[in-house]
């Protein structure tokens, strides 16, 4: 019997917000298959693939993709082999299931990927070959990762069996998904059932074996046609039933299955979480489900072809697979009939604003450039002419606030450009900022990056005086506090770390040849002393490599969070842990010194790490 819940499922098939924007990622586009590239590192634009078909991010961030008869994975703007034939994929013994490390593992038509999330190990739907294959953690790229059959018996035709692992059958496995607790939800979909994998069994979760059709009820009971993927949602399996067009839901407590999704899909080939809206990819479009409205989020419902834009504008050729990735922000599809992989970021392109803390100053008096830009914006570029101008604060012209003053008078105009993964916005203010020459004493002003601090957390004081002072002296009480990165009482802007919770005054005397003037902010620092300052510091723990190139273990062993910060004390990442041993990418950030600190019960542990990529 079919359920259609029409009191709680309200269908929407026109297109949705078109904030979403679509791109090619990696692959060189053609149609067909049986290109190839021949070597396992390749920049991720040049990389040939052939009809690839899952996808799947791991604990580290790289992006897994199931090619003909191999697996890639990656990372930054490169393109590894992971395991599996290179060359050709039509050459003879090209497709094969043996097991071996690297180039020298065979698989045949690898399909559905997922990554076991305790132990960062890949597991595989071996789909021609019949078979649940293991790729083992990726350690280096000096290793190559090691391939083992997990489950189900090599066959040419498939079966069904249950039973230990080395005795199943499966019968086209398409996809698969790992749970917390690390059992493994297949769709053996020409069995037209879903099978789990636990403490070395092979068992039957739900669907009636070689009987295709949409009947709900609890396992055996329950019908399921051509299931394509399975998705893990809480104590629920989703399941892309391809063949009846829908949506299901299996309780994983009960086994009892359940409709989710029952009218406006056409043939759902997989599905994954963003928050709370769930994507399901069919062949030319992904759809969204949210709030119980369905609606066309990219692509079309009818259109295929090569294009890529904005939600329904953008078009594919035979989607396979999808996948969120939470450190991107960022959708990912494999696009099979076109051999790419596309991606398609849920923010909007960054519409690009800025402000001046003043726009009128005299020569050497400290301004402030800020983005106001909305949607994200990933990357800056400041533009200012003339270019009689410094920039201060250790900032740069590719900060988003930068800190900047003139060494002569006139007018300058300031132009901002932002990006982020969808597009890109500038902005001119042309003769924006009017500098003027000195002619009386300072009058002193100043700011801080950060008012309200925490214990040896470090910060700047901004000197912001008119009137070009040449001399500063800056006094600060309590003493609790010390001057660091080379600055001083008497730097423009000296880089302060506090080390006592408390509130702090701060005065400034500002001179120049006409006179000097003074400042004082009574108050004006309040440091967060609680928590930070019960931590123990210690010096020393596991991390390597170091130098690091695109990440870098740590032991994180009874940690509960890791902070990467600068040689400035500011924060440039935190990750919450959650294993003994953590991979940390830093592919995504700068050369250069920075301090790794472990946040372990009532003890804060750092040590020195080196970034060269």
């Amino acid at each position: 019997m079919r359920y259609i819940l029409l009191c709680l499922l309200t269908i929407s098939l026109s297109a949705g917000v078109c904030a979403q924007t679509v791109r090619t990622h990696a692959g060189m586009r053609y149609t067909g298959s049986g290109s190839y590239t021949g070597y396992r590192n390749n920049h991720k634009d040049s990389v040939l693939f052939s009809a690839p078909m899952g996808i799947e991010v791991d604990t580290a961030g790289r992006i897994y993709v199931s090619n003909e008869h191999n697996i890639f994975w990656i990372n930054g703007n490169t393109a590894y082999l992971a395991a599996g034939y290179i060359l050709d994929p039509t050459d003879p013994g090209a497709a094969d299931s043996k097991d071996f490390a690297g180039s020298q593992a065979r698989f045949s038509r690898p399909a559905g990927l997922a990554i076991n999330p305790n132990t960062n190990e890949l597991m595989v739907a071996d789909l021609d070959n019949n078979q649940i294959r293991k790729v083992e953690r990726f350690i280096n790229t000096a290793t190559q990762q090691q391939v083992t059959s997990y489950a189900g018996v090599k066959l040419l035709n498939g079966a069904f069996l249950n039973g230990a692992n080395a005795s199943a059958k499966f019968n086209g496995p398409v996809g698969i998904a790992v749970a917390p607790n690390g059992d493994i939800y297949v769709a053996d979909r020409a069995n037209h059932v879903i099978r789990k994998i636990s403490g070395g069994n092979v068992s039957t979760l739900a669907g009636s074996v070689g009987n295709s059709g949409h009947v709900n009820g609890t396992g055996t009971a329950a019908k399921f046609s051509a299931p394509f993927n399975v998705m893990i949602d809480g104590n629920y399996l989703l399941v892309a039933d391809y063949g009846n067009s829908a949506i299901r839901r299996i309780d994983l407590s009960t086994g009892a299955v359940t409709d989710l999704i029952t009218t406006g899909l056409f043939g759902p080939k997989d599905l994954c979480k963003m928050g709370s809206s769930l994507f399901i990819a069919e062949a030319l479009c992904i759809k969204r489900y949210d709030n119980n409205v369905l609606s066309l989020y990219a692509g079309s419902n009818s259109q295929q072809g090569y294009v890529d834009g904005d939600g329904t504008t953008a078009r594919f050729e035979d989607i396979t697979g999808i996948i969120y990735h939470p450190k991107h922000n960022m959708l990912y599809v494999v696009d099979m009939g076109n051999n790419v992989v596309r991606s398609i970021s849920p923010t909007a392109r960054p519409t690009c604003s800025f402000t001046a803390s003043t726009t009128s100053a005299t020569k050497g008096q400290t301004i402030i450039l800020t983005s106001t830009s909305t949607n994200s914006p990933e990357y800056y570029k400041w533009s200012i002419t003339p270019s009689n101008f410094t920039l201060l604060n250790s900032t740069t012209v590719n900060d988003s606030v930068i800190y900047i003053s003139f060494s002569q008078t006139g007018s300058y105009s300031v132009k901002l450009y932002v990006s982020n993964a969808s597009g890109a916005d500038s902005l001119l203010k042309n003769n924006y900022i009017a500098i003027s020459s000195v002619t009386a004493p300072p009058v002193v002003e100043f700011s801080a990056t950060k008012t309200n601090p925490v214990v040896d957390e470090v910060i700047s004081l901004i000197d912001l005086s008119t009137n070009t002072p040449t001399s500063w002296k800056w006094r600060i009480s309590p003493v609790n506090y010390i001057y660091v990165n080379g600055t001083d009482s008497t730097s423009k802007i000296p880089n302060v770390k506090f080390t006592n919770g408390d509130n702090f005054t701060i005065t400034l005397i500002a001179t120049n040849a006409q006179g000097s003037s003074q400042l004082t902010k009574v108050d004006y620092i309040k440091v967060n002393g609680s928590f930070i300052n019960r931590l123990t510091v210690k010096q020393g723990f596991a991390m390597y490599p170091n130098p690091a190139v695109s990440s870098v273990f740590v032991d994180t062993k009874d940690a509960q969070q890791i902070i990467l910060t600068d040689m400035f004390g500011r924060t440039i990442k935190t990750f919450d842990v959650n294993s003994d041993l953590s991979e940390i990418a830093v592919d995504d950030v700068q050369n250069g010194a920075y301090t790794l600190t472990l946040l372990k019960n009532n003890e804060k542990i750092s040590g020195r790490l080196v970034v060269n990529h």
